[in-house]
């Protein structure tokens, strides 16, 4: 018998899908083509429509429209590192201080603003195409494969003025637009970490460990680290060079202005010269980065533009020239410091949260001396776009030496990212508490925890108000000094205030301790205490804080009240035990005794010892060292 429906679905579902994936792969390819095709289409365009206006407008449809649609590919082609080849007339050759015939001149460098473009579109594909896991890798064939026959194409149209062949022109253009989609593809595919991915970085550790290389499995994660600091890195002197680039043409403005004077232009080509800046900018951006290093670029054979000193001779008459600075002389080697400068404050930045902190030393630098080296060969690739001829014989030597200023980059960032490294992986806080505690400063002992607490415990010392030389006050003068929203006169009545009813509360606690005491003490605090004060509600306030002198032969007098049961007004803090009595008193009930113990214990709560000295105690259970009274609301 057969095999059920149910057995055979397994194996159609398998041989459908690999049925299935080169399909799917080669009609990702054709859209990826078709998507090159029509960047292609769309940088050409760019180029094209402003000759098509200075055919019209300028030269009234005077040019064959084969040889303006030609020279605009020209360009095109250049863009993409094509080398054009030029015949200049005689009175030109003659301009240009040669002999007086026709001459050969080999243009080469690449207008990089429209090379921008296309790798821009480039990044913009491959990002796309690393969503789609391993089917997208057939897309960055593809859109190679489509981007290089249309500047064949292209190249073929332009005849005698291309250097090279039409298939070399298109592998290089498609090579402009596929190494830009490839990176943007791995680092899309790196970060979705595609099952392709990690199969390839297992694959890659496996071999590895049978060279018996160390540290096999925290590979993917330093070498992310790495790219992460390179990355950064680049930016950065990148930034600095765009800064540095408009700093030049400020500086330089006088200069540009009258160049651009000089040539005498109507608007429609004030217009194109813009544009045609524009497309150079680029350019005067990785001449600016080679000037930071120190290793400089040079405008024709013989001449030497650097932060250290600038040789030059004759120019074409281009306004952006007129942005290139003069030589600083010893100054100069400010502009190699910013450099690593740069690298120190990537590699402070990135490394706040880098997993290097937690790394060892050698580590934590090996990955930042890797950062550097990739960075040096990346500037190494982005000068050798910025090298070509400009003009027949000293002119064909124009642009940076790639290798001096990859070096010398490395170098520097390489230092920046290595202090940068070390300084994150620095804790400020153990530092601190290294340090002596009287050391002032940010680092010292009076930034730290132990200079805190010292600053803190001289604040509370300043605080601490004495209450010697107090004012008498009442109960109802001490209740108005408290009451919200209520300004005291004087603060440091507020201060005796706060204190009368701590200490009330610290003896209403401790009022058990305070029954037991002697009852001979108890009668001399009595007799001490002012039966005026006691009759009128006051507290009897000590000669020491009255601001009185005491005598020494007698013995500090206890702040307490006294009450004639006979003839003192009801005190309002009593209001509740006499209210009960005068109830009693109305239904006929003789009142209850009063104990004397219970007595001695509530006038305890609203009474406090006094030492010789002068100065308030608090109960023998709460004496602690440090103990103070504080101020109402702190």
């Amino acid at each position: 018998m057969g095999a059920s429906p149910a057995e055979r679905a397994p194996g159609a579902t398998q041989a459908g899908q690999s049925k299935l994936s080169p399909m799917r792969s080669l009609v990702t390819a054709v859209i990826a083509a078709i998507e090159a095709v029509a960047a292609a289409a769309l940088g050409l365009t760019v180029v094209v429509l402003p000759a098509l206006l200075l055919w019209a407008i300028t030269f009234e449809l005077a040019a064959e429209p084969s040889a303006v649609f030609a020279g605009a590919a020209a360009v095109w082609s250049l863009a993409h590192f094509a080398p054009l080849t030029l015949v200049l007339s005689p009175e030109l050759a003659l301009g240009f201080g040669l002999p007086a015939e026709p001459l050969t001149v080999l243009l080469s460098l690449a207008p990089l603003g429209l090379t921008l473009l296309t790798a821009l579109l480039a990044v913009r594909a491959g990002w796309r195409l690393g969503a789609r896991g391993g089917t997208g890798a057939a897309g960055l064939l593809g859109g190679a494969l489509g981007f290089g026959a249309a500047a064949g194409i292209v190249a073929a149209l332009v005849g005698p003025l291309l250097a090279w062949p039409a298939p070399l022109a298109g592998l290089i253009a498609g090579l402009v637009y596929g190494v830009p989609a490839a990176i943007s593809y791995l680092v899309r595919a790196a970060r979705d970490e595609h099952p392709w991915w990690r199969s390839s970085v297992r694959s890659a550790q496996r071999g590895l460990e049978r060279l018996g290389t160390p540290g096999v499995a925290a590979l993917p994660l330093r070498a992310a680290e790495a790219l992460r600091l390179a990355a950064g890195a680049f930016a950065g002197l990148i930034g600095l060079g765009g800064v540095t680039l408009a700093i030049a043409l400020i500086a330089g403005f006088g200069e540009i202005t009258a160049l651009t004077q000089h040539l005498q232009l109507d608007p429609l080509g004030s217009i194109l010269l813009f544009l045609v800046q524009l497309a150079l900018l680029p350019i005067a951006l990785v001449w600016g980065i080679a000037w930071l290093t120190g290793a400089g670029f040079a405008v024709g054979a013989g001449t030497s533009v650097s932060p250290f000193e600038t040789l030059l001779g004759p120019l074409p008459a281009l306004p952006l020239f007129g942005a290139i600075p003069q030589g600083w002389g010893a100054l100069g080697a400010l502009a190699p410091a910013l450099v690593v400068l740069t690298g120190i404050g990537v590699a402070a930045l990135l490394g706040q949260r880098s997993e290097l902190r937690r790394a060892s030393w050698p580590v934590a630098l090996g990955v930042a001396a890797v950062a550097a080296v990739l960075t040096g060969l990346g500037v190494t690739a982005l000068s050798a776009l910025a090298v070509g001829s400009i003009g027949p014989d000293r002119l064909a030597e124009t642009g940076p030496a790639p290798w001096l200023v990859g070096g010398l980059a490395a170098a520097e960032l390489g230092a920046g990212l290595l202090l940068g490294t070390a300084a994150a992986r620095i804790d400020a806080a153990r530092v601190r508490e290294m340090l002596p505690e009287g050391l002032p400063g940010v680092l010292g002992g009076d930034g730290g925890p132990r200079g805190e607490r010292a600053a803190g415990a001289a604040a509370d010392a300043q605080e601490t108000v004495p209450l010697t030389g107090l004012p008498a006050l009442t109960v109802h003068e001490l209740h108005e000094v408290r009451a919200p929203g209520t300004e005291a006169a004087d603060p440091v009545a507020a201060e005796y205030a706060f204190a009368v009813e701590y200490a009330a509360e610290q003896a209403a606690e401790l009022a058990a301790a305070h029954i037991a005491q002697d009852d001979e003490a108890e009668a001399a605090s009595t007799e001490a205490a002012s039966t005026e004060d006691a009759n009128t509600g006051e507290y009897a306030v000590p000669p020491a804080r009255a601001g009185l002198d005491p005598e020494p032969a007698e013995a500090p007098a206890p702040i307490g009240e006294l009450y004639d049961q006979e003839t003192a007004p009801i005190d309002p803090l009593d209001s509740d035990a006499r209210g009960a009595e005068a109830a009693q008193a109305a239904d006929g009930d003789e009142p209850a005794e009063r104990d004397p113990a219970a007595e001695r214990a509530a006038l305890a709560a609203y009474a406090w010892d006094e030492s010789a000295t002068g100065e308030v105690e608090p109960p023998e259970r709460d004496r602690r060292p440090g103990w103070r009274l504080r101020g109402p609301g702190r």
